[in-house]
């Protein structure tokens, strides 16, 4: 019995099988994280703003500044306002009444493998977040 040559063959097929996919997950699952925990910070920021300012578009100004300083572009967002599906053009409305509540919902692009000629792959992230209108507040 002859065991020659047979160690090259498996080191290729254990870096090429086991090791690479391995490692583009684990490599993948950073941004995936990072984008998540913005998505959720970003919703949570625009519902605050919508029910302090009592305007929805102080909510979206207020989350685009929130995702401007990560690198994230305004066609991979999507945002929706009390139940709408979440659009890259904000759509929806809120009521903005005593004891009423605003829930935002945001998605962002996240991309798989970031690679030297640009993203490979990609899936929506999502952060939710309701805020309620105080019941003893005074409207204008």
């Amino acid at each position: 019995m002859r065991d020659r040559g047979h160690a090259g063959v498996e080191m290729a097929l254990a870096v090429g099988v086991l090791l690479l996919p391995v490692a583009l997950v684990v490599t993948g699952f950073g941004p995936w994280s990072e984008r998540r925990v913005l998505a959720e910070a970003a919703a949570a920021e625009a519902a605050r703003a919508a029910v302090l300012e009592l305007s929805i578009e102080a909510g979206e100004s207020t989350m685009l500044a929130v995702v401007d300083g990560h690198g994230v572009g305004p066609d991979q967002i999507r945002v929706g306002w009390c139940g709408s599906t979440p659009a890259i053009s904000p759509a929806g409305t809120c009521p903005l009444q005593r004891g009423s509540v605003v829930t935002v919902t945001v998605e962002l692009w996240t991309p798989l493998v970031d690679s030297p000629w640009g993203p490979i792959g990609g899936l929506w992230v999502v952060g939710e977040h309701s805020e309620p209108v105080d019941l003893y507040r005074s409207l204008g």
